[in-house]
């Protein structure tokens, strides 16, 4: 079955395209966006810039707009592909940030990568995309782009060498605790730091050692656990805390403590 679905992300200039093709075949066409595609199952037979490619399963393909090529299913055994979809402006701010100002639009030197840590990076993306929040979505949209670009383009990043001082942890920690209930995006953090979202981003991670997401779903947990022990209302600790809703904060808490609140509760 041939079918496309384009689905909007939290980000502004990024959507996430997944598309099944059995019979269908692309014409030569261009796209005004960078689309950079995760090939899930199958095998796809491209032409761009001239020359013939195929790509498999695992394998990344990377556009830059207006770049004229096609697409098709290899031998018609179909194909699975998922897309990210870039505004070029987004991408262009994204490259700066990458490389404090350095650099502006980088040029891309392929368009196919094979690496498994790309690769992962990527399904976890795609997830977040689907079902995750900003914040989630900006911490894992940054380092995936970051080792993209840095194998398949011009681009090169600059990493910070440390994370944050004494007293800005201080403030963005206790900023943090206050936005429990209302997560900031990776945009707002950055500036309350007075940084680029990747210099917040990498910070962070090496301040931590989680990205920011991760770190304060874990915070929230932790307010959580002595409210669960006393026996308070499940429904209104996840609503406190920002959970989506309880069933989100049971299965987040089942994965970090190895036991569902209520049964934990209930002992």
């Amino acid at each position: 079955m041939d079918q496309s679905n384009h689905i909007p992300s939290c980000l502004p200039g990024v959507r996430l395209i997944d598309a099944q093709y059995q019979h269908f075949s692309f014409p030569r066409h261009f796209h005004l966006e960078y689309h950079l595609g995760l090939l899930v199952r199958g095998g796809q037979r491209y032409l761009h810039q001239g020359e013939r490619h195929q790509a498999g399963a695992g394998d990344v393909l990377l556009m830059a707009p207006e770049q004229i090529h096609d697409g098709a299913s290899i031998d018609g055994a179909g194909y699975q592909l998922r897309v990210l979809a870039f505004d070029p402006q987004w991408l262009d701010e994204a490259s700066r940030s990458l490389s404090d100002g350095r650099q502006g639009a980088p040029r891309l030197t392929t368009s196919i990568l094979r690496d498994a840590g790309l690769r992962g990076q990527l399904q976890g993306l795609h997830s977040a995309l689907l079902q995750g929040s900003r914040l989630e979505q900006e911490s894992l949209l940054w380092p995936a782009l970051a080792n993209l670009l840095e194998q398949g383009s011009t681009l090169r990043i600059r990493e910070p060498e440390q994370g944050f001082d004494a007293r800005t942890w201080k403030q963005l920690r206790e900023w943090l605790e206050s936005r429990l209930d209302s997560p900031p995006s990776l945009e707002e953090l950055a500036a309350f730091c007075g940084l680029s979202p990747w210099q917040a981003l990498r910070r962070f991670n090496r301040q931590c050692g989680l990205p920011p997401h991760q770190w304060l779903t874990q915070l929230r947990l932790e307010r959580a656990l002595p409210r669960v022990l006393r026996g308070e209302n499940l429904s209104e600790v996840a609503l406190d805390l920002g959970f989506y809703d309880q069933a989100h904060f049971s299965r987040l808490f089942r994965r970090t403590y190895g036991v569902p609140p209520a049964k934990l509760r209930n002992r």
